[in-house]
């Protein structure tokens, strides 16, 4: 009987792993533009093809939202397959989830391009600054906004809104969705071989598993 529970366990192990390995794949197919980009012109090179790159990155947002789909259902114990589960939160809402992500890119590019101008061109400190905090706030609210578009219908104005106040009110979630990042990229530097067949959806495993207690509020309210 023992040993019946023990390959139970071992099983469902093996599906948790299966699980989170067909869901990075995914993640990866549905970024194949800014593989793309990477393969032929280089990392060296997004500074001077920025708009570009930023182009190749719009795909990302469906995808980012479907893996935090997928590990919120894995997280909740309702996981059904794989794909399905990754499908459902790609294709739900897309157009919506690419005009965020198309927005929120759009605004990462005029913040750089303000920045280098202020720096550079006018050499003005005070507006260079200003556009670097604003620069850092619409990369580091990426988790929020996709967090938002894969569990609640809501106007992208208003995720963009509620993602902004969780990043400035939650201060502690804010830290650790960048440590969640800090770790998968430490696991990549460590073993980039295996770490690839994972990183996407430990990322948004943990970013969250990290953010259960903020959502259960917003539901409540």
């Amino acid at each position: 009987m023992e040993e019946l529970f023990n390959i139970e366990k071992v099983l469902g192990f093996c599906e948790k792993v299966c699980y989170f390995f067909t869901v990075n794949l995914l993640f990866i197919i549905s970024n194949i533009p800014v593989l793309l980009f990477l393969l032929f012109v280089g990392a060296g090179q997004i500074r001077e093809c920025l708009p570009l790159f930023l182009l190749c990155l719009i795909p990302m947002a469906p995808a980012l939202s479907a893996v935090m789909y997928a590990m919120n259902r894995l997280i909740k114990g309702t996981e059904r397959s794989a794909l399905r589960d990754y499908k459902r939160g790609y294709c739900s809402d897309f157009l919506q989830k690419a005009g965020l992500g198309a927005g929120q890119l759009t605004v990462v590019l005029i913040c750089w391009t303000n920045i280098e101008f202020f720096s550079i061109q006018l050499r003005i400190l005070p507006l260079t600054i200003l556009f670097i905090i604003l620069f850092a706030v619409s990369v580091l609210v990426t988790p929020n906004l996709y967090m938002l578009a894969s569990r609640y219908e809501m106007s992208n104005l208003k995720i963009a809104k509620t993602a902004v106040t969780l990043l400035i009110a939650k201060p502690v979630f804010t830290l650790g969705n960048v440590v969640a990042l800090g770790v998968v990229l430490a696991a990549f530097e460590i073993s980039a071989g295996t770490t690839v067949l994972f990183m996407g959806s430990i990322y948004g495993f943990l970013v969250m598993f990290m953010n259960q207690s903020v959502m259960r509020k917003l539901e409540e309210r």
